[in-house]
């Protein structure tokens, strides 16, 4: 208990003495941060205004310590002082209690943030205990360096998941290869893969054993703390241990959300790639006995291969757009920007993999509109020399919207987005006829057949568009 006044004290102190509680006493910050240390108790009680040192910063002073910073601590201020209340919780304070106040309340709240407290100490063993049991994997792995049995799985990395994936520039293809052998090597029930976009953010791209829509909205900023992190560690980490770090907690709750265990980072050249996560296993164990050696090659070696793919998509996407005719007039110009905008809402709203979305885009720009008569020899060559199957994606997908078929009902990806490049295709023609942009959205999900399904015709109503922004 900590406050100036020590008749307040005292009356507490008594108070929660009947209920079995130990009182610690101090009048001002200094002693409070003296008792606080030297006795490490459960929880704390302190009044915002202190002599020689406020309770803010005691408060603050208190969670830098790194022998306990998540002991429990309740604000006390007077009811007018709002904005020492919201400043105390800004500097960790769990709980706050305006003057005056019963001692009843306090005795409520200290049970409640006591049991709290007692979870997440029981939480930090478990860690705790995961991390010795990582300990002794790792430890196991590195006695294995001597074994005949470790000496034969690093070859069988090198020469045949290395063989195949280094022979894959076609990320989707590259993906799907990575993601069943990392499945099958780890008996894990789920696997995703996530890698680098345009600003070095990292996207969900492929997913295994799940849906997509269960990774479709995640990612991992460039300049967060866990890229930066997992770049810094250059291996496989573990959910628990990066929730023991204060500054991931914004990051995580998507983390968690999905049930991923472990995160393995790819790297080439120290720069992260993309990062493989993986759900636990049906044993509960987070490794076999052999995967942490297993990842730890893999963290380098499918990271430069993954830099190749992405290298061979980046220059394909964009010899694609220098060879994509010109939009002929303004107002070309502005419909196709406007499609374009439609298409990044109705992604999201459909859960669409970037590899959709992106193909989409393209096939938009390439012809989805204009004749194709004139850029159909353009990508028949570059067809032939794209190694990355990007020019061949736009070109299939082209080839669909021209085949008259009724998706009416039907819940195949393939048929949708067709349906959906189809229907803004329309729209970018209504819109160059001077039509409005809500009547040429109506016209054309009408005209292409798209009001009947209704995965797009959600994802295209004014709703939808509002709620996404647009």
């Amino acid at each position: 208990m900590v406050d100036d006044d020590r008749r307040v004290v005292e009356l507490l102190a008594i108070a929660l003495g009947a209920y079995g509680f130990r009182v610690l006493q101090a009048s001002d910050g200094e002693e409070a941060l003296r008792v606080a240390l030297r006795e490490r108790p459960d929880l704390v009680v302190l009044d915002v205004r202190l002599p020689r040192k406020s309770g803010l910063e005691v408060c603050e002073r208190l969670r830098q310590d790194p022998d306990d910073p998540h002991v429990p601590i309740i604000m006390v201020s007077a009811a007018v002082e709002t904005e020492a209340r919201l400043q105390g919780l800004a500097r960790g304070a769990d709980d706050y209690v305006a003057k005056p106040f019963s001692p009843k309340e306090l005795i409520a709240r200290v049970r409640r943030l006591l049991t709290r407290s007692e979870e997440a100490r029981a939480a930090v063993r478990r860690a705790q205990d995961l991390e010795r049991e990582m300990a002794s994997v790792r430890r196991e792995a590195r006695r294995a360096g001597e074994d005949r049995h470790r000496d034969k799985a690093l070859l069988d990395l090198t020469v045949g998941l290395g063989r195949d994936l280094f022979g894959c520039l076609e990320l989707e293809e590259f993906a799907r290869r990575l993601l069943a052998a990392v499945t099958v090597r780890l008996g894990t029930r789920a696997a995703a893969l996530l890698v680098r976009g345009e600003d070095g953010g990292l996207r969900a791209w492929s997913a295994r054993g799940e849906l997509f829509e269960r990774v479709a909205g995640l990612t991992i900023p460039a300049d967060g703390e866990l890229a930066r992190l997992l770049s810094g560690l250059g291996r496989p980490v573990s959910r628990l241990e990066l929730e023991r770090t204060p500054a991931l907690r914004r990051e995580l709750p998507a983390l968690v959300a999905g049930g991923w265990t472990l995160l393995t980072p790819l790297l080439a050249a120290r720069r992260l790639e993309g990062v493989v996560l993986t759900s636990e296993r049906p044993d509960g164990a987070l490794l076999p006995d052999d995967g942490a050696t297993w990842l730890a090659t893999l963290c380098d070696l499918a990271g430069v291969a993954l830099r190749n793919a992405l290298d061979a998509r980046g220059q394909a996407s964009a010899m694609l757009e220098l060879v994509a005719p010109t939009p002929p007039d303004a107002l070309a110009v502005t419909a196709l920007d406007e499609s374009r905008d439609l298409l990044a809402c109705a992604s999201r709203a459909l859960a669409m993999s970037p590899r959709d979305r992106d193909g989409v885009a393209l096939a938009l720009a390439f012809g989805a509109v204009w004749s194709t008569d004139r850029t159909a020899p353009a990508l028949d060559r570059l067809k032939r020399d794209d190694p990355s199957g990007l020019a061949r994606d736009v070109a299939a997908r082209l080839s669909r919207t021209r085949v008259a078929r009724d998706p009416r009902g039907d819940e195949d990806p393939e048929v949708r987005e067709t349906l959906l490049l189809r229907t803004l295709g329309t729209y970018i023609a209504l819109r160059r006829a001077s039509r409005s942009p809500e009547d040429a959205r109506a016209q054309a999900l009408a005209s292409s057949g798209a009001d009947g399904d209704t995965s797009i015709a959600h994802a295209l109503s004014p709703k939808a568009l509002h709620d996404l922004g647009a």
